[in-house]
C-alpha cells in the first residue's frame, strides 16, 4: 500500500466517522449527549481536512 492510498483510507474513515457521530447526535437522549457526538463529529471534520490537505500536498510532490 502506497502512502497515497493510506492516506485516502483514513480520509475515507474520518468522514465515516463523522458522518456517524451526527446519527448519534439526532437520536441523543440529552443535550449534553448531543453536543458531546456533535463535537467528535467536528473534530473528525478537522481531521479530515488536514488529510485532505496533506494529500493534496503529497500529490503535487509526485
Amino acid at each position: 500500500m502506497t502512502i497515497i492510498e493510506a492516506m485516502k483510507m483514513a480520509i475515507e474513515a474520518e468522514t465515516k466517522a463523522a458522518a456517524r457521530y451526527r446519527e448519534l447526535a439526532e437520536i441523543a437522549d440529552d443535550n449534553e449527549t448531543r453536543l458531546l457526538f456533535e463535537q467528535l463529529a467536528s473534530e473528525e471534520d478537522a481531521h479530515y481536512k488536514r488529510l485532505s490537505e496533506r494529500l493534496k500536498a503529497l500529490k503535487l510532490m509526485g
